[in-house]
């Protein structure tokens, strides 16, 4: 047979292999339209693995809040990711690195929820459910200090991921497997509850006991939250805060922020300040894993760990 002929002859067959190898490139570099939103708004982005996303924005001067901020978001969506979101049990305590480094499949961990014990007399302040086992409920009575800490809880429910507003009743009636309560409820269907959650009733926030709902969460700090997404993705936050390139948000400012870069269906905030923390297997910025500024030892780096009682666990299947 004569080239030109078989080249006529295998034409179509030529174009059609070009064709798809093409549409296998522009599929493979398909960018999400809020990736791309994100980046131009000063996000780094990072795919861990199919379905668990690393999204970052490091220290820089937000108008919007009149601060400079450093935040860290894990993304997990449970329909399509190879893992499975563990709610640990940390006994006795240790920090975040420590426990997660001692788990050969974990890829991802951040704190948990308040934890005041000793503080409060022995009386739990928050409910904390892990693999069906019971591990605090809710004591503290309501006219305590402490009893706003568990206003709302996260929860997984057969293969169910979820927030809800509730108190030791609801979240024993609901059932799930793993719940973990946290305050204030951030975000419920949309509607930014965040925003309201602190009275304007004192001109110095400052000037009330410090586990005084509306000065703990009037006030800039450290904060951990988690989120869900209209289509189930999970969002576990980490602001920094207590420097001036990381100045941390109040419950309000944190509302705000959420409903601006990722608009959550709902949103809960867990416990802050000093046991914040947001570690990364393998990473190279500290030799424990850990990536944001945990504020315990009063510097700017990764060392300032707390000893903590719980939290959450990314787990390859």
């Amino acid at each position: 047979m004569k080239p030109t002929l078989f080249f006529k002859k295998h034409n179509l067959f030529f174009c059609l292999v070009l064709m798809l190898c093409c549409i296998t490139k522009i599929s493979a570099n398909h960018t999400d339209p809020q990736d791309i939103l994100l980046e131009k708004q000063g996000w780094k982005i990072t795919p861990l693995d199919k379905g668990v996303v690393h999204y970052e924005l490091p220290m820089q001067y937000l108008k919007d809040f009149d601060s400079y901020q450093n935040v860290n978001v894990l993304a997990i969506d449970p329909k399509i990711a190879d893992y499975d979101i563990d709610f640990f049990d940390i006994t006795p305590r240790d920090s975040i690195s420590s426990a997660a480094n001692q788990i050969d499949n974990a890829i991802f961990a951040i704190n948990g929820t308040y934890y005041e014990k000793n503080a409060n007399n022995g009386n739990s302040t928050s409910y904390f459910k892990s693999n069906n086992v019971l591990i605090d409920s809710v004591q503290v009575p309501s006219g305590s200090l402490f009893a706003w800490k568990h206003e709302g809880a996260f929860y997984k429910k057969a293969d169910t991921y979820g927030i809800v507003r509730g108190n030791n009743k609801v979240y024993n009636e609901l059932q799930a497997q793993d719940i973990m309560s946290g305050s204030p409820l951030l975000i419920e269907n949309y509607h930014s509850s965040g925003e309201h959650f602190v009275r304007d009733y004192v001109a110095d926030l400052n000037s009330l006991n410090y586990e005084n709902p509306d000065r703990h969460q009037g006030v800039r700090h450290p904060r951990t939250a988690i989120a869900i997404l209209e289509n189930g993705t999970i969002l576990f936050i980490a602001v920094d805060g207590r420097n001036q390139k990381a100045q941390g948000m109040s419950a309000r400012e944190l509302t705000l922020f959420l409903k601006k870069y990722f608009n959550p269906k709902d949103a809960l905030n867990i416990d802050g300040g000093g046991s914040t923390t947001f570690w990364l297997k393998n990473q190279d910025r500290s030799h424990t894993g850990v990536i944001n500024y945990p504020t315990d030892n009063k510097k700017t780096d990764h060392y300032g760990q707390r000893a903590v009682r719980n939290g959450f666990v990314i787990l390859k299947k």
